[in-house]
């Protein structure tokens, strides 16, 4: 995954009730160096504003190039 990519970021699980899913670009990757418990993030925009969600949330659609 790198920036520009297409991605599905879906959150629909048990852990996160009245999930939802939405298409978006990657605007930036926080690769966890920096959290605590080495989470890696992903920058995308949700309704015109940007949004970090854990890597685990998003899924690759379109890779660009």
């Amino acid at each position: 995954m790198k920036i520009g990519d297409l991605v599905r970021v879906d959150y629909n699980t048990k852990r996160v009730q009245n999930g939802h899913s939405f298409f978006s670009l990657v605007l930036d990757i926080d690769n966890g160096e920096y959290h605590p418990n080495g989470l890696q993030l992903v920058k995308v925009l949700e309704r015109g504003q940007e949004q970090w969600y854990p890597l685990g949330y998003i899924e690759v659609i379109n890779e660009g190039r």
